[in-house]
Parts: structure tokens; sequence; C-alpha cells
């Protein structure tokens, strides 16, 4: 049976070989067994998607009729939240929020075990368009997948290896937007049709490129020395700051939000822009979407969210994404909320390749 053919148990909206839950609907599937990890950092990297049986509600325990064993209440989809480990150094997490109904939020992330590869990627659906969180999911997929795929070249001079990761997330932003225009298709092109934000990193060795459409952002957080944000927002509220708006004010307006880029079939230019930052010493790639952002928009207080959150989770990503996650749900949640995170420490990822190749 080819991937084409294959159907949801739960609403026989179509699914591909290897989901761990349907686009569609939420509903779990059967996941397959992971890949074995090749120490080769030119072959296929491999993602694993960890999804926790744990009711959010109250801790306890969810049962096989889907239950909460202790109280009761019907247990989220795993769509609402779910967390990723490719291997130790890189992480994230996707929820829904407290807010909203739906997590129109995605991410996609792979690494190699050995440490000098990893690709991020975090879509952010446009609710007013419905169907977005599977453009969102289908775009970050599809990027993830061709970054994945790129065969990471020679050691080269830092101008060299920036760009040939910027064509090759040029490449990956217009696999995002095909994807994406693809669920407008199967919807049989609907006059509004879905779309989603884009913002996808690569760390190479010692440097990271950055792609981005939209107002999903990507940050570098060292331990010491300046921390930037590599991202700069495709939004009027932007241009409201541009115009010379103070940023506070700016985000006041009814329109900050209103994205200028996008992804879909009614995208008038879903061409991204690229930056790139040398990794000298170690710290944090962050990268998200508005749901996180919204409440510490600037890069100060990005930086001490950051700081005050990874004392408690030392290097581990998951935890760290998960803390962020549920400072934001305690903010207000008023969006999905996606984090992931990469640990960049060029003295350990020396270690780790001495160590994966023998």
């Amino acid at each position: 049976m080819s991937d084409t053919e294959l159907k949801c148990p739960a609403c026989a909206e179509p699914i591909a070989n290897g989901d761990t839950f349907c686009e569609a609907c939420g509903a779990e599937l059967q996941a397959p067994e992971p890949s074995a990890v090749s120490p080769d950092d030119t072959a296929p990297i491999p993602r694993t998607t960890k999804i926790v049986a744990v009711c959010a509600y109250c801790g306890g325990s969810i049962l096989d009729d889907g239950f909460c064993g202790t109280c009761g209440r019907k247990a989220r989809s795993p769509r609402d939240h779910w967390s990723e480990l490719p291997v130790p150094w890189v992480g994230g997490v996707c929820d829904k929020g407290v807010v909203h109904t739906a997590n129109e939020d995605a991410m996609a992330l792979s690494a190699t075990p050995g440490g000098s590869l990893a690709v991020l990627v975090v879509c952010d659906g446009v609710t007013s368009a419905p169907h977005s969180d599977r453009a969102a999911l289908a775009a970050s997929r599809a990027a993830c997948g061709h970054l994945t795929a790129v065969v990471a070249p020679p050691s080269e001079s830092v101008a060299a290896a920036v760009s040939y990761w910027s064509d090759a997330l040029l490449a990956a932003t217009s696999e995002a937007n095909a994807a994406a225009v693809g669920v407008a298709h199967t919807l049989g092109d609907p006059a509004e049709p879905p779309a989603c934000t884009f913002v996808a990193a690569v760390v190479a060795g010692d440097l990271i490129t950055v792609a981005w459409c939209g107002d999903s952002r990507a940050y570098w957080l060292p331990d010491s020395g300046d921390a930037r944000q590599l991202t700069l927002d495709h939004s009027l509220g932007t241009e409201m700051i541009a115009a010379g708006t103070a940023a506070r004010e700016a985000e006041l307006e009814p329109g900050f939000h209103t994205i200028t880029r996008w992804l879909g079939a009614d995208s008038v230019d879903h061409s991204p822009e690229i930056a790139s930052q040398s990794i000298e010493g170690p710290g944090w790639l962050l990268v998200c979407s508005d749901g996180l952002w919204n409440y510490a928009s600037a890069l100060t207080e990005m930086m001490t969210l950051l700081t005050d959150l990874s004392a408690s989770s030392a290097s581990d990503p998951v935890p760290l994404a998960e803390a962020m996650v549920d400072w934001a749900n305690a903010a207000g949640g008023h969006d999905n909320i996606t984090v992931a995170l990469a640990r960049c420490d060029p003295s350990l990822r020396l270690e780790r390749e001495r160590t994966t190749r023998g």
C-alpha cells in the first residue's frame, strides 16, 4: 500500500507512512520502530517524537480508553502537546496553549548524534484560515526532510558555508511552501486557503544559518557575550516600529501581528530572508512561535527568561522547552506555543564527534 492510500482510522483523512498522529483530527497512530542511528553525518538523520500518556489536568495515567484513570477527563489529543528529542542536545515542545481550541503550530527537528549538524523548523498556522494546522505540519516536515537529506559540504571558509546553507534553506522554503499549497489542493482549493509562517535553522559545525518567512523567530542566546535576535518579523508591527513608533506602543495596535509574508496558496511572496551566526562559545539556539515571544518580545527579556529557566534544567533541551511553554501558559497562553532548542557548545561538539567516530 502506498502512502497516498493510507487513511486515518478515526476520520478517514489521508496520512503518511510513519505519522505518529493524524494531521486532520489529531488521533494517535501506531508509531513505527525507531530507525537505527548512524554515526555517518551524511546519512539520513532520524527524528523521534515522544507522546507522554500523562493527564494534563491532574498528572494521572491515561488509560487505554483515552480517559484519565484518576480524574476521568478525556486526554488531550497528541496534536495538542508533543515533544521531540532526536538527540540529547536538540529538542522541542509544541503546545496548543490555554485559549485556543486547537494547536495550529508545528515543528520538525533532526540532528546527527555527533553534534555537527541539526535542523530545527517551526511553523505557525494562520488562525483565520481554516485547516492551517495541517499546512503548518506539512510545511515543517517538508522543510526538515529536505534539509536532512542535504549532504554537508567539506570544511570550507565561513563565507562558502553560509552560501551553501543559504541555498539549501531557500530550496527548503520552496519545499515547505509547496507542501502548504498541497494541503490546499487536497481541500479543493478553498477561497481562503490554509497558510502558515515559517522559520528554519541549520546548525552546521560552528555556524548557524536561519531562513524565515513571517513572524516566527530564531535567537542566539550565548552563555556569555551578546545575545542576538536572528530574525526580523515580516509584519505590520515591524513596519510601525521602522516608521518611528515605539515598540511597546506598536505592540498595543490591533494590526501589530498582521504578517506580510507567509507560506500557502494565497501567498504573494514566500521568499525567505536569511541570516547567519558564528558559534564562538557555548549557548542556546532558540526557534519559537509568537506564542512564546509575545510575552518576552524584547531581546533582553528573552535572554533573562532563558537564563532563569535553564538554571534548573541544565543542558537538557526538552525540560527547558517545557519550562518555557509552562511560563507562556502561566502568562496567559493566548496563542499556540512552540519552543525548539539546540545546545551549541564547540568544545562538547568536538568531544562528541571524537567519541562517535571511535
